[in-house]
């Protein structure tokens, strides 16, 4: 949880939204009021975000 708080807020809320409410990406457009495409960059740069922090911890985060 540690590592989710670290990221900034717009990358945190897609990611939450995405991973553990298991929402689309049309669904946390409309929710946060941003296009699909905007939604798509921040889960992008969210996963590399968290996927550095994970490895700094020693942990190995994959997406597959």
């Amino acid at each position: 949880m540690d590592c989710l708080n670290q990221l900034d807020e717009e990358h945190r809320a897609v990611l939450v939204f995405f991973t553990m409410e298991d929402l689309s990406v049309q669904q946390i457009a409309q929710i946060a009021n941003i296009p699909e495409g905007t939604v798509k960059s921040r889960l992008h740069y969210a996963r590399e975000k968290m996927q550095q922090l994970l490895a700094s911890k020693g942990v190995v985060y994959d997406r597959k």
